[in-house]
């Protein structure tokens, strides 16, 4: 893979993964990511560590 068709490749998936992480952080703020272990911890690390830093 030449390297100008690698840098299109990255810069398009790194677009991907922003959408994808403003959506899901969406998600955690509405308390709609799931209620499993994992989504419970992360609803926590959130809202109690996350937050305090974003205001």
């Amino acid at each position: 893979m030449k390297q100008v068709a690698l840098h299109q490749w990255h810069k398009e998936h790194n677009k991907r993964i922003a959408e994808f992480h403003k959506k899901h952080e969406t998600e955690i703020q509405r308390g709609e990511n799931g209620n499993g272990l994992l989504a419970r911890w992360e609803r926590f690390f959130y809202n109690n560590v996350i937050s305090l830093f974003r205001t």
